[in-house]
């Protein structure tokens, strides 16, 4: 059987998209920094990270992800920068779940689309779904930027600012999500 307290996929959701694009660059070096090097040795293959929510303009969004290309050293994707090595790191600036489905979705080409097709298009170019999700916020509101990717996640809330983020607050999600029993949508018998 699995060992279901392993993570393979991380996400990170936190901080408005407004927030995203006035960071200097020295706190999204950081930032991403925090995030790598407390999932490094956990066995993690994909940190993905979202906004909390926001809308921007095409231009705007083309900018913070030029802009995020240029600190990453990574390659841009029309919606995303991806830094591949030991850990893929996925950085998406849609700040509207809904948004990104909608492009997932115009990414597919088949007549008839299943869901499979749409979770490899969803959460590309990771390969499975979040194990866990971090959310930087208050558990009283599931983030806008969430929609596809919440259905076998377990979820942390971590009531701290996002620029605030330390090693030891993820490291503290994660020993959270390493004591849970997942079920995968199952009940107790």
């Amino acid at each position: 059987m699995a060992d279901v307290t392993q993570l393979s996929h991380v996400l990170v959701v936190g901080g408005p998209l407004e927030e995203w694009s006035t960071c200097s660059d020295e706190h999204w070096k950081s930032y991403l920094h925090t995030l790598q090097g407390a999932v490094t040795g956990m066995g993690v293959r994909w940190l993905t990270v979202y906004p909390y929510e926001g809308t921007s303009s095409v231009q705007q969004q083309s900018q913070l992800l030029d802009r995020l290309q240029q600190l990453t050293e990574g390659v841009r994707r029309a919606d995303k920068v991806i830094v591949d090595g030991e850990l893929t790191l996925i950085i998406d600036v849609w700040g509207e779940g809904r948004v990104r489905f909608v492009h997932a979705i115009n990414r597919l080409s088949a007549p008839a689309v299943t869901e499979s097709e749409i979770d490899a298009a969803v959460l590309a170019p990771a390969e499975v779904e979040p194990d866990l999700t971090i959310v930087f916020g208050k558990p009283h509101r599931l983030p806008e930027s969430l929609m596809w990717e919440l259905a076998y996640s377990e979820l942390v809330f971590l009531d701290i600012d996002w620029k605030l983020c330390q090693e030891d607050d993820i490291a503290l999600a994660v020993n959270d999500y390493q004591r849970r029993d997942r079920r995968f949508g199952g009940v107790d018998s």
